[in-house]
């Protein structure tokens, strides 16, 4: 009989499902497989840890605004000081061109927003104001959550969506701006939406692979949610351990059992070098 090859129109007199013990040959297991470190894999977590403290330190700031707990005049002084420094050190990582030209668009920029945003600030703090607060802090909770799934991580995924992220962030803040004392309170919560969720952001993808960054964060924000609610302190404390600790030892754990098998019955894939 004929030698059974590997091609269908080839082996008359086979039956149609008949293989040899050639046919195992080409068989590879776990080939696309990375090896990643525990310090890896807490930094991959920690851009998730990252985006929680984003938002639960504007959700920190928006209760001392609605409480008036603190002046919003305070609150936008010491924003634009630590924005400030924020924008020098992300210019001095990446700016490649002219610092003067570029100090002169950015400066534009921040002009254009700070007037608009103050003259539309009693527009955006009538907005919602119809609506229960209840429903306001639910819909606003919704939005965060949307905000922190979509959020850009650097994965490519289908699910990621840089522009709903930011669009739901700020749609939440403009409905917890109805919920403030006045109009300039929601100015400046608007201040610190554009501040958190659309410039920060952009100086932490300059700060990469920081242990240290990570824990400062971490850090800054539990003892500024510890001033507002020692419950919500130990929440959230245990929520970030399980995130940036217990979930990449748990995905180094299971990693050992992958058990992906590659052969000869996978379908085609055709490279640009076959073209």
């Amino acid at each position: 009989m004929k030698k059974w090859k590997k091609n269908l129109y080839e082996n008359e007199g086979y039956p149609d499902n008949y293989t040899d013990v050639t046919f195992l040959d080409e068989l590879r297991k776990n080939v696309n497989v990375e090896n990643v470190s525990f310090r890896c894999a807490v930094l991959g977590a920690g851009l998730v840890t990252q985006e929680i403290c984003t938002v639960v330190l504007f959700a920190v700031v928006f209760v001392y605004l609605y409480n008036e707990w603190i002046n919003p005049e305070t609150v936008l002084f010491q924003s634009s000081i630590i924005t400030a420094l924020g924008y020098i050190i992300h210019r001095i990582l990446g700016t490649s061109d002219s610092y003067y030209s570029t100090l002169v668009k950015d400066l534009r920029t921040v002009l254009i927003f700070l007037v608009f945003g103050y003259v539309l600030s009693p527009i955006l703090k009538t907005l919602t104001d119809t609506i229960s607060t209840d429903t306001i802090f639910a819909m606003s909770t919704l939005m965060m959550i949307i905000h922190i799934v979509f959020f850009d991580y650097g994965v490519p995924a289908g699910i990621v969506s840089s522009a709903l992220s930011l669009n739901a962030a700020i749609f939440g803040s403009i409905c917890l701006a109805s919920r403030l004392a006045s109009a300039f309170h929601a100015f400046v919560l608007l201040t610190i939406t554009v501040e958190c969720f659309a410039l920060l952001p952009l100086l932490l993808a300059r700060i990469k692979n920081s242990l240290l960054l990570l824990t400062a964060v971490v850090m800054v924000v539990l003892y500024a949610l510890y001033t507002v609610s020692i419950t919500m302190a130990v929440l959230f404390a245990c929520v970030i351990t399980f995130i940036t600790l217990l979930c990449p030892y748990l995905f180094l754990r299971w990693q050992s059992y992958k058990d992906n098998i590659y052969g000869p019955w996978d379908e085609a894939v055709v490279h640009d070098e076959d073209m």
